[in-house]
């Protein structure tokens, strides 16, 4: 698989069912407040560790850059500010506050929002009625609404529960989701919900698993995902039951990585091809993150033979709005694990800078500060526990309780 140029051939994460896209319109007319509450939404929203990217769409007379303008406060706010066209706009794309968004000016603008995603935790959209993304409508001082679109009802008190975003709305949709009119504690309920529904997105990115085939097994001396699994009475081998474990939690999202024979039962898995340019682990990871850019993976070593399905539950409930990652550790002051850890489809370009850098040691990929290192709770700790050798297979056989 030929390693894909950036610029030109960017992974369409609008491919992503956009329910999981965390890109969300702030929008109301003119004078319903939407940079103000944007603005009283930012230092919360960076407190809580997100990176943040807030993109002018559909809004005129922008002023660029100005001292005190929009792009200016929320920028001082805590985000990264974008203008992606519109009438009476800067050219698409153009440099407000923040990082210079890169890509193809010509590309739409939900290709443009996707790229944004892969790099921001969330992606505020500031328009009008007609910015194509699902959104929350701001009332200005005399009510008016959005005209012409499917509104749901003002609520009549703040404890009314969130509405939940209509099952078929995607990148390009035009769903209003809620409706908040003006009021003091308006900034406290756009949060609320705001935060509700993040959390929700964040977890309904797709989780494929990726386990890696492709060592020498050198010190076992023969294939280690070969060898079988002791317990088991229908003589099932090490990749057939770690395959076994991922499938009750996340079906046949599961890929090989790696060179070598595999069981008949297993023909069925996509295999991945070696990326020419790395080694090791780092190659698989690459392989599957080009080859599915838009999911979050499991990576798995296959001489783990005593991972639990207990073990994977508690890996993927760590998945939180603002960590891209899981790399777990052993001990608190010890080496992370990142051959049984979880990567959101963010952590792409952080692998790719690894192999820019001419670096195979995928674990520094848990220095970001995206990337969360909890302790492994005592009793799945048997999980992480990996084999490399026939010395070391027959003292785990003989310390197996009876």
């Amino acid at each position: 698989m030929k390693q894909q140029s950036f610029q030109q051939k960017e992974p369409r994460l609008s491919a992503l069912p956009a329910i999981t896209l965390p890109i969300l319109g702030i929008c109301g007319l003119s004078g319903a407040g939407k940079t103000t509450l944007i603005e009283a939404l930012l230092p919360e929203l960076v407190q809580r560790g997100l990176r943040v990217a807030v993109v002018k769409h559909d809004c005129r007379n922008l002023l660029v850059d100005m001292p005190g303008k929009g792009s200016d406060r929320l920028y001082r706010a805590g985000a990264d500010v974008f203008s992606l066209g519109g009438e009476g706009f800067a050219p698409q794309g153009h440099f407000l506050r923040g990082v210079r968004l890169h890509g193809d000016a010509g590309a739409s603008f939900g290709f443009q929002l996707s790229q944004l995603a892969r790099r921001y935790d969330l992606v505020l959209v500031e328009g009008h009625g007609q910015t194509p993304v699902p959104k929350v409508w701001l009332l200005a001082d005399d009510g008016a609404g959005p005209q012409g679109m499917d509104v749901p009802p003002v609520p009549l008190v703040p404890e009314m529960d969130v509405m939940a975003p209509p099952a078929d709305v995607d990148v390009d949709g035009n769903a209003v989701l809620r409706v908040f009119p003006r009021g003091e504690d308006r900034a406290a309920q756009v949060l609320d919900f705001l935060w509700q529904w993040l959390q929700e997105i964040w977890c309904k990115t797709p989780v494929w698993a990726c386990v890696l085939i492709g060592g020498r097994s050198s010190r076992m001396g023969r294939p280690k995902h070969l060898l079988e699994k002791e317990e088991s009475t229908a003589g099932s081998t090490w990749l057939e039951h770690t395959v076994g474990l991922l499938q009750p939690l996340i079906g046949n999202h599961i890929a090989l990585s790696g060179a070598g024979l595999t069981p008949k039962s297993l023909d069925h898995l996509p295999r991945l091809p070696d990326i020419p340019e790395a080694r090791g682990p780092l190659t698989g990871i690459l392989a599957a993150m080009r080859w599915q850019p838009a999911v979050s993976w499991l990576l798995i070593a296959c001489d783990m033979p005593d991972i639990s399905t207990e073990a994977l539950a508690w890996l993927l409930a760590q998945r939180r709005p603002g960590y891209w990652g899981t790399v777990p550790r052993l001990q608190e002051n010890g080496y992370v694990e990142p051959l049984l850890a979880h990567y959101d489809y963010r952590c792409g370009p952080l692998f790719e800078g690894l192999l820019a850098s001419g670096s195979l040691r995928i674990g520094q990929i848990a220095r970001q500060s995206k990337i969360e290192t909890p302790l492994i709770p005592l009793l799945l700790r048997s999980s992480w526990h990996n084999i490399n050798t026939p010395q070391e297979l027959a003292r785990s056989r003989q310390a197996r309780p009876v």
